[in-house]
């Protein structure tokens, strides 16, 4: 997998969005190994990872950001439920890093939570 955030998010087709969403979901499950299943339902079977991330430092920064801040929201929200104060912590830290890479990328992140 190759996310290019170099291409002109203009120009980005709904086919593109999809695979990003997919290629997020297949991060996360690296990131989680086996204990996905107990945070994010995902079908994806064991292989091995192999990607390449293009863009300027802000857009890769943004990125790595983001999928860090949504790993950790869901890590709270699986251990302390959705009301707890760490969860809601952790939910203002996702914000600000969906935000800001939507800014400097200029593409919508492909996840919402429930708050």
């Amino acid at each position: 997998m190759i996310i290019d955030f170099t291409r002109n998010p203009a120009l980005l087709t709904e086919s593109w969005l999809n695979n990003f969403g997919e290629w997020n979901k297949f991060m996360l499950r690296y990131i989680y190994g086996k204990d996905t299943k107990d945070v994010y339902t995902i079908n994806e079977e064991e292989q091995e990872i192999k990607f390449k991330i293009k863009g300027t430092v802000a857009d890769i920064k943004a990125y790595a950001n983001a999928i860090i801040s949504e790993k950790e929201y869901l890590e709270n929200y699986s251990q302390f439920g959705k009301d707890h104060p760490m969860t809601n912590k952790r939910r203002t830290v996702l914000k600000q890093a969906v935000q800001k890479f939507e800014m400097t990328t200029g593409i919508t992140w492909p996840f919402e939570d429930e708050g």
